[in-house]
């Protein structure tokens, strides 16, 4: 993988966590709760993607 593309892949993945992190400052408990377990769902979907594409 090219150097620029791996700093741009790192990059968007901070700005995206911090984003995430102030959205989620501001909402409710119960929305947070909400949001938790849809992003946990998100992850399990998406690392069981990219161990079928055999990436790592």
């Amino acid at each position: 993988m090219k150097k620029e593309t791996m700093v741009g892949l790192i990059t968007g993945s901070l700005l995206g966590a911090t984003v995430g992190m102030y959205a989620v400052s501001n909402m409710s408990p119960k929305e947070q709760k909400k949001m938790m377990k849809r992003g946990r769902k998100m992850i399990t979907t998406a690392a069981h993607m990219m161990s079928g594409m055999n990436m790592f």
